[in-house]
């Protein structure tokens, strides 16, 4: 033992000379991916609110982690809206709707891309990188990335809400293409009365769209109502390396969660 205390001396002087130094590992520090956060947190049987469904991959991830989940999805564009009624027309858990979130009840035109997620009520810059490589992924660098327009209904959490008399969000998960916070804008009922635990969203802060966002354009809508990010999923991205700088946030609301 003293041997082995010894040798543990000569090693640690050793690499202090390189700047370098041993620590003991905390054995309560433990590593955990997104899923499984969301697996250990949320609880069993929740409702999920999936807004921006596209073609249902966020239905299909939810229902691998969650067991029996009841979601809530919203998807614009008609044609992926199909796509996800082929896929989970006989599940009584998923409730498809052919309509957009936001701040309030109207009908807007929607800009539909060529991959469709990445449609937005957002305009799309011209002449970016990102443009570029997408019109030669779709179509020949002379056809427009954006195919069409639609006009789609909007609606927002709160009436949907109302009127489906869903007193409780466990998860709400919000990917729209820089919509955001016009969804946040939405659900402020939902917000005071303590009906949402969870929220992940997207957040763009690249150049894609004629908006990008800055984390307070999100967080205002929602740290006034007991809310705290508990994490950041950047996929080793950043606004220097690759076509897209986004991250995906977490936030918890700090009653139901003890934070």
């Amino acid at each position: 033992m003293l041997i082995v205390r010894a040798l543990k001396k000569i090693l640690k002087k050793t690499l202090n000379l390189f700047g370098l130094d041993i620590i003991r590992i905390n054995n309560e520090i433990k590593n955990i991916n997104f899923n499984e956060l969301l697996k250990q947190k949320i609880p069993n049987n929740p409702i999920i609110f999936d807004v921006g469904g596209n073609q249902g991959q966020s239905i299909e991830k939810f229902k691998k982690i969650f067991n029996k989940p009841i979601i809530h999805s919203f998807e614009p564009i008609q044609s992926e809206f199909k796509k996800m009624q082929a896929k989970f027309k006989n599940d009584s858990d998923v409730f498809l709707n052919n309509f957009a979130l936001g701040d309030k009840e109207e009908i807007k035109e929607f800009n539909i891309t060529a991959k469709s997620a990445n449609s937005s009520f957002n305009k799309i810059k011209n002449n970016t990188a990102w443009l570029k490589k997408r019109q030669e992924e779709n179509f020949s660098k002379s056809k427009s990335f954006v195919t069409k327009k639609e006009k789609v209904k909007i609606n927002t959490i709160d009436n949907y809400c109302n009127e489906k008399k869903i007193n409780k969000i466990d998860l709400l998960k919000i990917d729209t293409q820089g919509y955001e916070d016009k969804v946040l804008e939405g659900s402020v009922n939902c917000f005071k009365n303590n009906n949402i635990s969870a929220v992940v969203t997207e957040i763009m802060f690249d150049n894609v769209y004629d908006k990008y966002f800055s984390f307070s354009d999100i967080e205002k809508h929602i740290l006034p109502f007991n809310f705290r990010m508990v994490g950041i999923d950047l996929s080793n991205n950043n606004l220097f390396s690759g076509l897209v700088f986004f991250a995906d946030v977490y936030y918890f609301n700090k009653k139901n969660y003890k934070l």
